[in-house]
């Protein structure tokens, strides 16, 4: 039997069908085949142009591929020459956003890593502890309760504000979070190192904190089926998924004491700079710095762990991922200055050497960033050592052969201790009583 597209087309030779990945998408090419079904899309099924970037993000979020045809519209190498590429496309297109005023010398560091390692540490899990009986009395039908959190929110700005360092080791050591609800207090943490970084007013940077916190409070009223769902969403299941937001600032009402700013952080933690998040789509200016804050730190969460808890790419690796959505999710001041406060390679994070052997980045070098202070904790044949070797790649005898970055290592599938590594290169602890230092 003949399809409607066999009468009115001509043969097409299979040289002008190419199957591409739905990243690879650009304005102008002409859609054949999907590997989703056409029925829950709004595209005839005998085939479409791509118009827009409205386009794009709508197959992006069915499909995982796409078969064009190159003789009914943009191939790659004219939409190349054209420039018409997904991201250059949608740059173009995204609001401009005046920079902020940025004040890197508002908050000098006041402690060292090895002075605050083990009371940040203990801080940390405690919150986290905190945390989670708050999500789960939430679950169970109870009422938002909050009272429990404030100090522990007020240690950790006060953490961040003397060394960000300190928790961006511990974070980056971390082989896999605590509870599920973990991700919620990283993403703060990130939120109120960004904030720090422009120099905002301590009492603004708890309320980011606070905000970031209890961003996806609202999730927890949600079926688990659809909390804990892998892959893609169904079209219902995403409008169902959105309704966590409401549902966020539906509990958040429990507390009308709250500041309004952390209202905000919860009400549009999903928008972005472009205008394509939700619930309301706002872009640009419409979103406050706060929220913007928020926003670019669920990014960089989201791109080092997946929903099931392990991770996905290294630091470094996520923070190149990061820069490439410039201008789409938030504007590029922001992650020009996140990658200012992390480092090229953050403290805590893998690296694979000139020589073939992993390190582990111990500190930043100001002066030369591509050459941190790092621990070898591998040979070449990546056999972890019961010894690691720490090495100033700064400062380098060229007698002894010098080591230098090759690349940030791809640590998915390697079984590095990585928690193993938090407390063994910052000295001993030494126990006083109530008090405790590291030596």
């Amino acid at each position: 039997m003949l399809t409607d597209m066999s009468i009115n087309e001509s043969p097409v030779s299979s040289n002008h069908l190419l199957e591409l990945n739905c990243s690879e998408l650009l304005v102008g090419m002409f859609i054949t085949e999907l590997d989703c079904s056409w029925s829950g899309t709004p595209f005839p099924v005998d085939g479409f142009h791509v118009k827009n970037l409205e386009d794009i993000q709508f197959v992006i979020k069915h499909c995982k591929s796409v078969t064009i045809n190159t003789n009914r519209g943009a191939s790659p190498k004219r939409a190349k020459r054209a420039e018409l590429t997904i991201l250059s496309s949608a740059r173009r297109s995204a609001p401009s956003s005046k920079a902020l005023k940025v004040d890197r010398d508002a908050y000098p560091v006041t402690h060292t890593v090895k002075q605050q390692l083990d009371k940040v540490y203990s801080e940390y899990v405690e919150l986290q502890n905190k945390f989670q009986k708050v999500a789960d009395a939430v679950r169970e039908g109870n009422d938002l309760e909050l009272e429990n959190l404030d100090q522990s929110i007020a240690h950790m700005v006060g953490f961040i504000l003397a060394n960000p360092q300190t928790l961006i080791w511990i974070l980056n050591t971390e082989s896999a979070p605590l509870y599920r609800t973990s991700y919620c207090v990283r993403a703060a943490v990130w939120a109120a190192m960004l904030a720090r970084q422009f120099g905002v007013p301590e009492n603004e940077i708890r309320l980011l904190f606070s905000g970031t916190l209890l961003a996806d409070i609202g999730l927890h009223l949600l079926p688990g089926r659809l909390v804990n769902k892998q892959g893609r969403f169904r079209k219902k299941e995403f409008l169902a998924y959105r309704k966590h937001v409401e549902f966020g600032l539906e509990l958040l009402s429990q507390h009308p004491e709250l500041d309004d700013r952390i209202v905000r952080i919860v009400r549009c933690h999903h928008e972005r700079h472009d205008g394509l998040g939700f619930p309301r789509g706002i872009q640009g200016e419409q979103l406050a710095s706060l929220s913007r804050f928020a926003n670019l730190a669920f990014c960089f969460e989201r791109l080092l762990y997946t929903n099931i808890a392990q991770r996905r790419v290294s630091p470094a690796n996520a923070i190149a991922r990061l820069y490439k959505q410039r201008e789409l999710k938030f504007p590029e001041q922001f992650v020009v200055e996140f990658i200012q406060v992390m480092g090229m390679y953050p403290v805590g994070s893998v690296i694979e050497l000139n020589t073939g052997e992993l390190a582990l980045v111990l500190e930043q070098n100001e002066h030369e960033r591509l050459s941190p202070s790092v621990a070898v904790i591998t040979d070449a044949d990546k056999a972890i050592l019961d010894k690691p070797e720490l090495i100033d790649l700064a400062s380098q005898q060229e007698s002894n052969g010098i080591r230098s970055v090759s690349c940030s290592a791809d640590i998915q599938n390697l079984q590095l201790p990585l928690d193993d590594y938090r407390f063994r290169f910052f000295g001993k602890k030494l126990g006083l009583g109530l008090l405790s230092i590291r030596i």
